[in-house]
């Protein structure tokens, strides 16, 4: 009889794609289910389904390793936003956007670094598209 396939865990795309890579180098078959083909980035509720008789073995593996975790308040800290760079070129939108960025830096109590960046059309693509 074969076996029927379980549900291990729910997570968006990225966390499933980890996931299914842990198990699958302790040798469990890993199925991912729901996942949106055209854009499986912004996929959520993606389900990681096994072989009901590797559900003991996966949630071994599970509780062993601390990839899920969320960072621990002081690891957060370490990691936060030092430096705020705010790209304008000068159009009304571009006001906005610093506005938007400098009370952004000060709530955070980040650094602001204003950036000019525009478009050349002269430049329009930095890889060739033809074939040669």
């Amino acid at each position: 009889m074969e076996d029927k396939l379980v549900t291990l865990a729910i997570h968006t795309f990225e966390k499933a794609q980890i996931l299914k890579t842990i198990l699958e180098t302790e040798g469990i078959e890993v199925y991912i289910h729901n996942v949106n083909q055209i854009q499986p980035v912004v996929s959520a509720g993606v389900r990681v389904r096994i072989k009901e008789s590797d559900l003991p073995h996966a949630l071994r593996i599970i509780e062993d390793n601390k990839w899920f975790e969320e960072p621990k308040e002081e690891e957060a800290k370490v990691n936060a936003v030092k430096k705020v760079l705010i790209p304008i070129d000068f159009s009304d939108y571009s006001a906005k956007a610093c506005e938007l960025g400098i009370n952004y830096a000060h709530a955070v109590g980040a650094e602001v670094m204003i950036m000019h960046a525009y478009f050349s059309p002269y430049f329009p693509s930095a890889i060739p598209m033809g074939g040669r």
